[in-house]
């Protein structure tokens, strides 16, 4: 009976064996399956990859960027990367950029070529462009007949250029912006570039603020709105007599240790204390300056924070605790120097800003050149005749109705600035603005609206007229910066998202 046992447990031994075998078979061949699918899937993958890559039409027709729930294909983007690419191309020689070579080949940054950092630019300018644009259809924005002409003369002019050089409108478009680039395309982006624009300045230029708005804003924007006024002496890192230095060539710029530098720090530092020693035992910066060297001093005025952003001093001069006549040293480390401040007055800019309406009669281009015989005569002709003719044009004006629009029109008619379109106006202009003789004209305490002269800078004549008053600068500093919020906030509220492999197949 032992043995049947046995002789039975032998035998479910093996079967149990052979079924954990089969079922084991079993298994390897379904994962070799797997693999196979896995392999044979990828391989399909690879190959749609390489086709879709390959393929122009397809790989424009990629979506690159969706806005919003918007999708934009890569040919949408490469209406915006071929105008930051035209705004980059004037400065490529300067950055070391071949313009002959392939931008994808060419570094940016460490981890970003120059395709890469002009594709980023380009997503920034379409979804600011689409946010603002999305902004404006919902709030029930319609094209207005002036803009839609705007957009139709701007089309034109494209007709034009293409008639005068013998080419198609198709070929200027794919010539300027891809391959793939319509007219339907190209027409929708600028028409949304407008639109954009139209409603981002009618928001600006007629959105009303309460004085709540504005008192508020300045309470919380103090150092971004306040003015000041200070001196700074620098003093940079000095390097002589430090063991291991040389002053280098005149083409070549010396370079040094830490241990040197952090050396040449201290002893600048004892010097712009010495001469802070100086400061508070009465002495004038500016003339430690001329001893020093006039070109390390400076007195900055009206100066405001944004201005000086990227100095050292800049926080120790809008500190809100600073006080008039206050003197100290501050250290720059990234510039490697030391600067003496003296505090002025830090002020609320509450005087008025102005409107004034100007036509600007620029002289004729010299024929000759600087060095040639006859220059200076040349250019005493050019400007007794620019002079002449601008007396010429306020003399029509006094002849006529005395009216800012009646000076407008001869601004459209005579002025070589860029604003004469808008009849020669400048509104909400501020001091450090303009040129020295302009402004000067402009903030005369004894002009009064309608007031008319002429006013000789270095761009030509200008025959002025006084508009009149506007607000109070401060007030203006702070709508600007209540409308950057607003414009901010439709800018960084924009749901964007940015697909990668439809983004390569940009420019």
């Amino acid at each position: 009976m032992s043995d049947k046992k046995n002789t039975r447990g032998t035998s479910v031994i093996t079967k149990n064996t052979q079924e954990l075998r089969t079922k084991k078979d079993e298994k390897q061949d379904r994962n070799f399956y797997i693999k196979c699918a896995i392999v044979v899937i990828a391989l399909l993958v690879a190959f749609m990859l390489c086709f879709l890559y390959s393929n122009q039409d397809i790989r424009k027709g990629l979506t690159a960027v969706t806005v919003d729930g918007e999708k934009f294909s890569a040919t949408d983007l490469d209406y915006y990367y071929a105008t930051v690419l035209n705004q980059y191309s004037a400065y490529f020689s300067y950055l070391g950029v071949d313009a002959s070579q392939s931008l994808d080949a060419q570094q940016y940054s460490e981890d970003q070529s120059w395709a890469d950092y002009l594709r980023s630019e380009a997503v920034t300018a379409l979804t600011q462009v689409a946010s603002m644009y999305h902004e404006a259809m919902d709030n029930g924005y319609e094209i207005s007949d002036e803009l839609q002409q705007q957009i139709d003369d701007y089309s034109a002019s494209i007709d034009e250029y293409c008639q005068s050089n013998s080419i198609t409108r198709e070929q200027y478009l794919q010539t300027q912006y891809g391959a793939k680039m319509t007219d339907e395309i190209f027409m929708k982006h600028l028409t949304m570039v407008f639109v954009s624009s139209d409603y981002a300045s009618d928001y600006q230029n007629n959105h009303e603020y309460s004085d709540e708005e504005i008192s508020t804003y300045y309470d919380e924007h103090k150092k971004d709105i306040d003015l000041a006024n200070y001196e700074v002496l620098t003093v940079n890192a000095d390097y002589t007599g430090i063991e291991g230095t040389t002053e280098g060539s005149a083409d070549e710029t010396p370079e040094y240790t830490d241990a040197q530098t952090k050396q040449a720090m201290e002893a600048a530092k004892e010097t712009a204390n010495a001469f802070l020693d100086r400061v508070n035992s009465g002495e004038k910066l500016s003339d430690i300056g001329d001893e020093f060297g006039s070109n390390y001093y400076s007195a900055k005025t009206d100066a405001s924070y944004s201005s000086y952003s990227s100095y050292a001093f800049n926080d120790w001069v809008f500190d809100e605790n600073r006080t008039n006549g206050e003197a100290s040293v501050v250290k720059d480390e990234a510039n490697n120097c030391w600067y003496v401040v003296v505090m002025g007055e830090r002020y609320r800019p509450d005087y008025n800003t102005v409107d004034v309406r100007h036509i600007l009669i620029a002289p004729e281009e010299n024929t000759l050149s600087a060095d040639d015989e006859g220059y200076d005569a040349e250019t005493e002709t050019n400007n007794a005749a620019a002079k002449e003719k601008a007396q010429d044009v306020l003399n029509k004006y006094l002849a006529g109705a005395h009216t800012a629009d009646a000076f407008g029109e001869l601004a459209k008619e005579y002025s070589s600035d860029s604003n004469a379109s808008e009849g020669g106006l400048y509104t909400q202009v501020y001091k450090g603005q303009m040129v020295d003789a302009f402004e000067n004209w402009c903030f005369d305490a004894n002009r009064n609206p309608g007031d008319t002269g002429i006013v000789e800078t270095t761009y030509g004549y200008h025959v002025m007229y006084f508009q009149g008053e506007n607000l109070p600068y401060w007030e203006v500093r702070c709508i600007n910066g209540l409308y950057s919020d607003w414009q901010d906030s439709i800018y960084d509220g924009a749901n964007a998202k940015v697909h990668t492999f439809g983004l390569k197949a940009v420019g």
